[in-house]
């Protein structure tokens, strides 16, 4: 089955910007990128200034090991996303984060790092809340006004249907500071940031 145009497209538009960008030393340390380090940094919204895995880890507050695990996770479960990966793959061979985990086009991705059930989603949020179609700007308004009417340490569980939400969400979270939990596009667990 052929992927409908507009994924098509997305998948092109990755591999481009992959091609452009890979060799392109970290923002963070000046460390070398390969595609798939850039393509991290594309997924988690940091396309025009990437870091490697260890600097975007350091910067989320997140452990290296688990958000290299996430992020493949859902690479593979993203048609455009997975495309870029196989692309680089095919171009550079594999790639070993410098956490020793094993990113290369065959690895197995552990079961800890496969999209959660909806069930699993709801467990630990402490609010819910379906955004529907809402685009960008309105989504990232409204989702702070949100947060804010919650404690820290809180957890908001958004359903956001819009096909720039994968992108939109995981670069808002990093400018604001709010913790990307978990996105299983449409669902998405933020995180509040301590005051």
């Amino acid at each position: 089955m052929i992927p409908p145009p507009n994924r098509i497209v997305r998948a092109a538009t990755l591999i481009a910007d992959l091609d452009r960008l890979r060799a392109t030393p970290c923002v963070g340390c000046g460390g070398p990128l390969c595609g798939h380090r850039v393509l991290f940094s594309i997924v988690l919204g940091f396309k025009d200034e990437p870091r490697c895995p260890a600097c975007l880890a350091r910067g989320l507050g997140r452990d290296l090991p688990g958000l290299s695990r996430h992020i493949v996770a859902y690479i593979r479960h993203q048609e455009c996303y997975n495309a870029a990966w196989e692309w680089t793959a095919a171009r550079e061979g594999g790639c070993e984060m410098n956490d020793g985990t094993d990113v290369s086009s065959g690895c197995e991705v552990p079961d800890s790092a496969r999209p959660e059930s909806k069930a699993e989603g709801r467990r630990g949020a402490e609010g819910d809340w379906d955004a529907g179609d809402m685009g960008c700007g309105d989504l990232v308004l409204e989702l702070r006004l949100r947060l804010r009417a919650m404690k820290p340490g809180e957890v908001l569980r958004v359903t956001a249907r819009d096909p720039g939400a994968p992108e939109d969400l995981p670069a808002w979270c990093g400018l604001t500071g709010h913790a990307l939990v978990s996105a299983n596009h449409p669902v998405y667990l933020i995180r509040r940031k301590e005051d």
